[in-house]
């Protein structure tokens, strides 16, 4: 599509007549499509905005469409503006927010980078170990190795006995063989992955997997053109309990929320200590200087 050659409405060929007319204005090397007071649609926006949308949609009704809608939007602002009784009002409930949205990263900054650090491995295995009800598996879980191969793939015989043994020097084959052979190859000996998002990858239902570990930790099946190897060293079954390494970001989470009140309160208040201790904080009545002073002596 060439925005260039779009023929706008008529209306619209005025509106830019009329502003090429009165005041120069710098578009910053864009091309304007309208314009209404200090607002100005330009083609390249609408041209980035027609990329995205699909492929049957036409591209001069879409743009004729999309100029309409902005002038409406810009229109019906206009006419906002004009009516709100108080534009202070507005002010206030935009400097509100803003103080509150700066208030809230700033907030959530000094939590990532104070309070995360305080947390250490021994605080987040009292917590599990206190707390093992908590941490229940919602979905079987698995260690293992997982290989996907073409059916063609050489020396099947000497793969299903590696994946049986699963020896350092197995292993070892393995890695050498995944290089010039597997499709996919997945080491999870040593973490835990979701039994779904392995038979995700296998033509297995979950179901299917999971009834088949019950027999073998190895599983083998094939399809039309690849073959798919699971050993599995260890599993456990949805309802068993969370390992910790699996709990660990969670029991974090929890942790810091615990003690992310805690934690702001005393910012504020060492803050306002110090305001006060430096003279800061300007009070114009005696009471509510005689209160700041003790509270700051009894804290």
């Amino acid at each position: 599509m060439n925005i260039v050659k779009v023929h706008i409405m008529p209306l619209l060929l005025v509106v830019l007549l009329f502003l090429s007319c009165t005041t120069e204005i710098d578009h910053r090397g864009r091309t304007p499509l309208v314009g209404v007071g200090n607002d100005f649609l330009y083609k390249e926006d609408v041209a980035a905005l027609y990329v995205t949308a699909l492929p049957s949609v036409d591209s001069t009704e879409f743009v004729h469409n999309y100029i309409r809608g902005w002038l409406e939007d810009v229109l019906f602002y206009r006419m906002a503006v004009r009516n709100v009784a108080s534009s202070g009002e507005v002010d206030r409930m935009v400097e509100n927010y803003r103080r509150a949205l700066l208030l809230n990263i700033y907030q959530e900054r000094l939590i990532e980078q104070q309070l995360k650090q305080t947390l250490v491995d021994e605080d987040v295995e009292a917590f599990y170990n206190s707390n093992t009800d908590l941490f229940k598996l919602e979905e079987a879980q698995l260690q293992g190795v997982f290989l996907k191969l073409p059916l063609t793939a050489p020396r099947l015989q000497s793969v299903r006995k590696w994946l049986a043994k699963m020896t350092p020097e197995d292993i070892e084959n393995l890695e050498k063989y995944n290089i010039t052979n597997a499709v996919t190859y997945e080491y999870f000996v040593d973490s835990w992955r979701p039994l779904p998002a392995i038979a995700a990858k296998m033509p297995l239902t979950s179901e299917a997997l999971l009834e088949s570990l019950k027999k073998d930790a190895f599983v083998e099946v094939a399809d039309t053109a690849h073959i798919y190897m699971l050993s599995s060293v260890a599993k456990l079954d949805k309802g068993e309990q969370t390992p910790l390494e699996l709990a660990s970001d969670e029991i974090k989470s929890l942790l810091i929320n615990s003690m992310k009140a805690n934690f702001v309160k005393k910012v504020k208040s060492d803050l306002y200590k110090k305001a006060l201790e430096q003279g800061e904080i300007i009070f114009y009545d005696t009471e509510s200087s005689a209160g700041a002073d003790n509270n700051i002596n009894r804290q």
